[in-house]
């Protein structure tokens, strides 16, 4: 009975771990989508349909990756309590780098949506999720307007340089799965031709 029930929870701590990966890499989409619309949104000069199109796409997809951030979190908050539940973290250097590093991701992520979502509030337009608008938390203030700007601004480019930081820390786990998954395609390709 013992046994089964471990195995049980390996199993879902296995899928609960495949789910984060899901999210990592869906929202790493997002990521390069809203750096993409954002720059079209910040150079407003263009006209026509991008003119209109893109302020719609960053609000949705940063809504979108919002609400994405909020189901990893809680994802990742589980995972974490099962791993740390029999034992406390071993503090090593690489241990507090990588906690530093993922703390700082989760800080940007979270405060670049928001702060682009109060300039809206506070510029006194509606953000919209796929075409429906969203509530307002603020009322229109342009005292606040300079401050949000400059913070979505800025907490994006400095997580742009973290999700850089990023890349090249584990830069070495995503070649040796590439070539793992490159290998086992080969694998399989070759079986079908046999």
């Amino acid at each position: 009975m013992n046994r089964t029930t471990a195995t049980e929870k390996l199993k879902r701590q296995n899928t609960a771990f495949k789910s984060l990966m899901i999210l990592h890499w869906l929202m790493a989409a997002f990521i390069f989508l809203l750096f993409l619309t954002g720059v079209f949104v910040a150079h407003f000069s263009q006209v026509g349909l991008l003119a209109r199109l893109s302020p719609f796409l960053h609000q949705s997809f940063g809504m979108l990756f919002l609400m994405l951030l909020i189901a990893r979190i809680f994802l990742l908050l589980r995972l974490l309590r099962y791993k740390y539940s029999r034992r406390s973290p071993k503090v090593t250097p690489n241990w507090l780098k990588a906690t530093i590093l993922h703390s700082s991701l989760y800080f940007f992520m979270l405060i670049a949506p928001l702060s682009g979502f109060f300039l809206r509030n506070f510029i006194g337009l509606d953000t919209t999720l796929l075409g429906i608008p969203l509530p307002s938390v603020f009322v229109s203030d342009d005292r606040w307007v300079e401050l949000t700007r400059d913070s979505h601004f800025w907490s994006s480019y400095i997580f742009l340089v973290f999700i850089f930081l990023h890349v090249l820390t584990y830069w070495k786990v995503v070649w040796i799965n590439v070539r793992r998954r490159f290998i086992d395609l080969r694998k399989a390709s070759s079986k079908k031709e046999s």
